[in-house]
């Protein structure tokens, strides 16, 4: 079996400790060789489960059977079988798709530059797959050349984790991510985009590097920090364009009413952030819904001031990945929100969730982690149950964060199970229907047909030194 090498804490530290390349070695968590070999051969039925597709269909007492690390079909007959598990009262559904993260610099309460290595940024793949994430799409803040080498090795079958894509950032010169990337010493910048013929050439360089998917920054913070100028409409106008001729698809970062109609205007169909700013309104429904335009709202970076909100350390399900120093670290350095609201937070609070209900249809799931403070894997189960405490059914929820935020940019497949998808998918202790947190009771989790070994994982992120 290959090796690879994930990270373990070490007091709020990343640290690589000797010897733990043989543990994920044996966690039998990637092994192409055997996949190749009989493994591949054989077919496993998981029979007698619940399936939700991903689609919004349900199978009860169903056999999902699979070999190869592919999906061979989804029903009721149990014929065939070389491995049989019986999964009596759990749930299948499949692995999760996370659309918007920050891969690499977090490391558990240090964060920067520093700690973007092939090491960190593997272990930030083993994480979303602990918690049932099968694919990440990581949202301009890369460093190319580490994160080109591990999605290689994962190519490879040396590395596992979830299904990793990069998309390089686009934005203004000096400006792009928040101030919190940007004003690091080491920050190694956006693909600046500065006139249309710098939009077109760009675009050009990223499509005959292999890249199919990339991030633009449309927002008056550039502005405010001294950045050139916010991106024109004439310059993303130029990049959508060169975009859709290159088959590369764009996400764009915008927070404003205006912005989103302009955008989705010129050609867009995918946006990190909804607008925060005012009440969507029927023009803008009618655009998106005529466009079949892709939302992630972030919901996790905008309520954190609320009254009922839950920080990771004090949730029991985050102290799966990290040791008690950690959890007493952040509570060292939280501040609280305040125990009264003003009018005007109560009125953005319920225009938020007003927002989200009237998007639901083209809400797909993302989470920020690894930006705004949040926490990768963990801050997916955060987002599903805040799209269902905003309004949307926990089917909707499931929805976003499977099949469609899979279609949203082309990965054919994940998201869903069904004949020809990948193996990816997560074995539930209870329904989800019946309470969108049952996400989080997880049995098992397979990738590219093969578990995850969760137990030792954790045992390693828990450990103290």
């Amino acid at each position: 079996m290959k090796r690879l090498t994930i990270m373990r804490i070490r007091r709020c530290l990343i640290a690589v400790p000797a010897g733990f390349a043989l543990l994920a070695a044996a966690l039998g968590a990637f092994a192409q060789t055997s996949a190749a070999g009989a493994g591949a051969a054989q077919v496993e039925c998981f029979s007698n489960a619940r399936l939700i597709d991903g689609r919004g269909d349900i199978l009860e007492s169903a056999t999902l059977r699979i070999r190869g690390g592919v999906i061979l079909d989804t029903g009721a007959a149990n014929s065939g079988c070389d491995v049989s598990h019986d999964l009596t009262g759990k749930t299948v559904i499949p692995a999760l798709v996370n659309t918007h993260a920050h891969l690499g610099w977090e490391a558990y309460g240090n964060w920067g530059s520093q700690y973007f290595t092939d090491e960190n940024l593997i272990d930030h793949l083993y994480r979303h797959a602990y918690y049932g994430v099968g694919t990440i799409i990581s949202t301009g803040s890369d460093k190319e050349d580490v994160a080109l080498r591990v999605k290689l090795e994962q190519r490879k079958g040396n590395v596992g984790g979830a299904r990793y894509h990069l998309s390089p950032g686009l934005g203004s010169p000096g400006g792009g991510p928040n101030p919190r990337f940007t004003d690091d010493p080491d920050y190694w910048g956006v693909n600046p985009v500065a006139d249309p013929e710098q939009g077109v050439r760009t675009v050009r360089e990223l499509a005959a590097r292999g890249y199919r998917i990339a991030k633009i920054w449309i927002d008056d913070r550039d502005e405010r920090r001294g950045a050139q100028i916010k991106v024109a409409p004439d310059t993303y106008r130029a990049v959508l364009n060169e975009a859709a001729r290159q088959d590369i698809r764009i996400v764009a970062h915008a927070m404003t009413l205006a912005d989103h109609k302009a955008l989705v205007a010129a050609g867009n169909r995918r946006f990190i952030h909804m607008p925060f700013d005012r009440a969507v309104d029927d023009e803008y429904l009618e655009m998106i819904r005529r466009n079949n335009v892709y939302i992630v709202p972030t919901l996790g970076m905008v309520t954190k001031r609320e009254p009922w909100y839950v920080p990771a350390f004090r949730d029991p399900y985050f102290h799966d990945q990290v040791p008690p120093s950690v959890l007493e670290s952040l509570n060292e350095n939280y501040s609280p929100p305040p125990a009264e609201r003003s009018a005007a937070e109560e009125q953005r609070s319920a225009m938020l969730a007003d927002n989200l209900l009237k998007l639901k249809d083209q809400v797909i799931l993302g989470t920020d982690a690894g930006a705004v403070g949040d926490f990768f894997g963990y801050a997916d189960h955060v987002e599903l149950a805040l799209f269902v405490r905003m309004g949307m059914t926990p089917m909707e929820a499931l929805v976003a964060g499977t099949s469609r935020a899979a279609a949203a940019f082309g990965l054919d497949d994940v998201g869903e199970l069904r004949e020809g998808k990948a193996a990816d998918f997560v074995i539930l202790n209870a329904n989800p229907l019946e309470d969108i947190n049952n996400t989080r009771l997880i049995d098992e989790v397979y990738l590219r047909g093969q578990p995850v070994d969760r137990e030792s994982l954790s045992e390693q992120w828990t450990r103290e030194d």
